[in-house]
């Protein structure tokens, strides 16, 4: 059940929820190397990521289009747990409504413990080699 209906900030209107949040995601894009804070932004400016807001909370997200198939890479977030939660079935909503047919995400495996089991994500693996 959504306790609150969450919508993606369009890019014309996205700044000042960005300038609030912002806080809330550098803390999870302190933990990779693929994308600074201003990498961020930039992609939320250009409409390439989606910027989602809670009243405690932010998720970014990334459409994507492959042959086969839609899905939305849940790429960073923080804030309150709670609310991240019910952040996810709007974006299943939306992600429905746009033809997506997989959601993924990535991060801590501590995340997979923490995510609870009626919410349905399973764990796929992901390898990684340094050049």
């Amino acid at each position: 059940m959504i306790l609150e209906s969450y919508q993606p900030l369009l890019p014309s209107n996205y700044l000042d929820e960005w300038n609030k949040c912002k806080p809330l995601i550098e803390r999870a894009v302190a933990r990779q190397d693929l994308f600074s804070i201003d990498d961020i932004e930039c992609r939320i400016r250009d409409g390439i990521f989606l910027l989602w807001v809670g009243k405690q909370s932010a998720m970014i997200t990334e459409c994507m289009e492959f042959p086969q198939m839609k899905i939305i890479n849940l790429l960073f977030c923080g804030g309150n747990y709670q609310e991240l939660e019910d952040m996810i079935e709007s974006i299943e909503v939306f992600a429905k409504a746009c033809g997506v047919k997989r959601l993924y995400g990535g991060g801590r495996a501590g995340w997979l413990r923490k995510i609870p089991k009626r919410l349905n994500f399973k764990s796929d693996y992901v390898i990684s080699k340094d050049l």
